[in-house]
């Protein structure tokens, strides 16, 4: 059969428009594909970059300096890249963008060239340039704080009976717990660490098991009976969920952070006192220990100087602490207990005092104590845990308008704090405001980093914790309204 002229033609007219075609066809494939690889770079770039930053501001949120958070960053970029030839710049604070100048954000940028094939090179681009940035930051996840418990998981102990203000109190079942038939009121946001058990705001249990231990207990002798803040957050879980409230809050409104992170000890730089650290107010003076026993009311008033005591035990009388710090190191023989106010007029005001159980402590020199660190001391054992934990400090507050107020030096390190507890010390601290001849005063900040701390009373309190564990019983209501307030909680995130 005899094929037509035309359809012969159009065929080659077909064939020769292919074949002018199939190479600008192939470049466009090739372009396409120099896309995607760019495009893929771009986000393995961009996931590096992200995850660097958050590793820069996981350093800012544990309180590293700006060298250590920039270095972190880097070597995670380093470590990651799939490429030899990017370039690494890391800023903080970040030097462009929404947080420029934010000493609590970090700013990672990494440059690299990816190389084209042959459709991007014959049209005269041999590379792309892709550049991916990210900024990650700390923000603010809580009001400004009055209490901070640090201990993640406290050992277990119980506490002796103190003298005749203090009965012997079971082992703890939370790393805060509020006792009592009163009303315990945070004007501040409460922030535990402890990561033991119970609840979270959903009313599930944390863990495998709501059981106590809790990371906060509230365990109330009357129905009325609550820890009431502007937020509490715990790495674990508390007991009932109705136990606990906000402040200036309705009572539908949910209060509680559960199963979060916990956060770092905002004194974790603070130094011990010695005279090198602080010589206006940190004396080497030794004055042994004193007992004092004076006239009530009508006696003339003792007067103590800063310096260095074995122990200080006021029964009876009127003292007065001149201002500066107090270093306290041994115990007093018959109480085996360190600081002692259990009676008179007491007025400390611009004061801290230090106690150690290092009786060889020097002002000079601050050794073993200096060296402390984030060490957690050791537990106190089973005898501690049967027999009870003796105190370091029992301060009766509510006796004859007593007044303790802290270190007013804006160039001391210890301004704002009245009593420092030596960070491996774990005894417990007792205050007790009883209120029986007149309305004491303690101000400023507690801090015993893994010790025990108990608040025993009513009334209000213009003060601050930063401690191991916590525990406080309202005899009526009791109110925390600090002046000051502590750092909130913050958590990392990415920002830009």
């Amino acid at each position: 059969m005899r094929r037509k002229a035309g359809s012969t033609s159009r065929r080659g007219k077909v064939l020769v428009f292919l074949a002018i075609l199939l190479p600008t066809l192939f470049t466009f494939l090739l372009l396409i594909l120099d896309g995607s690889n760019v495009t893929a770079s771009f986000r393995d770039a961009q996931q590096v970059a992200d995850t660097a930053a958050l590793s820069g501001a996981d350093e800012l949120f544990f309180g590293s300096s700006t060298g250590e958070v920039e270095a972190t960053a880097r070597e995670f970029a380093e470590a990651n890249l799939s490429t030899s030839s990017a370039t690494i710049e890391v800023n903080c604070p970040p030097l462009s963008g929404n947080f420029a100048g934010s000493s609590n954000h970090v700013e990672v940028i990494l440059r690299d060239a990816v190389r084209n094939s042959f459709g991007s090179s014959r049209l005269g681009n041999e590379e792309t340039t892709i550049s991916a940035r990210s900024v990650a930051g700390l923000k603010a996840v809580t009001d400004d704080s009055a209490i901070i418990v640090l201990d993640d998981d406290p050992p277990p102990f119980a506490l002796s009976p103190v003298l005749p203000i203090v009965p012997s109190l079971p082992a703890i079942l939370g790393g805060m717990e509020v006792l009592g038939v009163g009303r315990v009121t945070v004007d501040g946001a409460v922030i535990v660490n402890t990561d033991w058990g119970g609840v979270d705001e959903h009313g599930e249990p944390v863990e495998q098991s709501g059981l106590p231990p809790y990371g906060i207990s509230c365990t109330p002798i009357l129905a009325t009976s609550k820890l009431v803040a502007t937020d509490i957050r715990t790495t674990g879980g508390v007991d009932r969920l109705q136990n606990y409230a906000k402040y200036g809050g309705s009572g539908s409104e949910n209060v509680l952070q559960a199963k979060r992170r916990p956060v770092p000890d905002p004194f974790r730089e603070l130094p011990v006192p010695t005279v090198a650290a602080d010589a206006a107010n940190v004396k080497a003076a030794f004055h042994g220990g004193r007992t004092i026993v004076g006239l009530p009311l009508i006696g003339p008033p003792i007067q103590l100087q800063p310096g260095v005591y074995e122990w200080i035990t006021i029964l009876a009388g009127r003292v007065e602490f001149e201002p500066g710090v107090y270093i306290i190191r041994n115990s007093d023989p018959l109480t085996q207990i360190s600081l002692t106010m259990l009676a008179g007029e007491v007025q400390a005001d611009g004061v801290m005092f230090y106690i150690t159980d290092n009786a060889g402590y020097s002002p000079s020199v601050g050794s073993p104590d200096a060296s402390d660190g984030e060490t957690r001391p050791d537990g106190g054992g089973l005898l501690a845990d049967i027999v009870g934990l003796l105190p370091s400090a029992v301060v009766n507050i509510g006796l004859l308008g007593s007044s303790i107020s802290p270190i007013n030096d804006s160039s001391s390190p210890f301004d704002g704090f009245s009593f420092y507890q030596r960070r491996l010390d774990r005894r417990p601290m007792v205050f007790v405001q009883e209120n029986l001849l007149g309305n004491g005063s303690l101000e400023g900040n507690v801090y015993s980093k893994w010790g025990h701390v108990i608040l025993a009373g009513k009334g209000t309190f213009d003060a601050r914790f930063v401690v191991g564990t916590l525990r406080l019983i309202a005899l009526l209501d009791m109110d925390i309204r600090p002046s000051v307030e502590l750092p909130p909680a913050y958590d990392v995130y990415l920002a830009e």
